[in-house]
């Protein structure tokens, strides 16, 4: 019996800690946007019906976040986008758009008040804006020039303090 308690407590942090993919997409991990490549054409909506379209993003320094508020690994991440956001909102430079994969805008914004973040979100219900980026694995993270070029990605893992995302934003704005 102790034997399977160690394997299981063993285990454990494999099996819970991740994001790496989901459980109704089973399948290999698909990028279908990469560093270098143009942004897809996408409409998002925040909670008060408002529309933000990718097009909306150029003469800007984009910093585009795919995540849902039960991933552990973007439970991890999201407070180190907020630091960025508190950082960088008034800079006209810089957007944020966090895009909610999949939840309802209630459960959002509990979880935005629980945490007691600022910063805007977007709203993806059937996944049509993720599936022009990939088919699995959150969260995803990708900066995006004033061209709408995606220069730098981060997929389940950005590997980068707050402080380190928000200086690759300011040196992307100062090009």
């Amino acid at each position: 019996m102790q034997k399977i308690i160690f394997i299981f407590l063993l285990l454990s942090p494999a099996l819970f800690s991740a994001c790496v993919k989901d459980k109704d997409k089973p399948e290999e991990m698909a990028n279908y946007i990469n560093v270098g490549d143009k942004l897809p054409e996408f409409t998002v909506k925040n909670t008060d019906g408002e529309e933000l379209k990718s097009q909306d993003f150029t003469g800007r320094v984009t910093l585009l976040v795919f995540f849902m508020t039960t991933c552990p690994d973007c439970q991890r991440e999201l407070p180190k986008i907020e630091q960025v956001w508190e950082n960088l909102k008034e800079n006209p430079d810089f957007r944020l758009v966090p895009i909610a994969r999949v939840e309802k805008a209630e459960v959002i914004s509990q979880f935005w008040e629980k945490h007691q973040f600022e910063m805007p979100f977007y709203l993806d219900p059937d996944r049509q804006v993720f599936s022009l980026f990939a088919n699995n694995t959150i969260p995803r993270i990708y900066l995006i020039n004033r061209e709408n070029v995606v220069t730098w990605m981060a997929i389940e893992d950005m590997s980068l303090t707050a402080l380190q995302l928000k200086e690759k934003i300011e040196k992307l704005i100062k090009k």
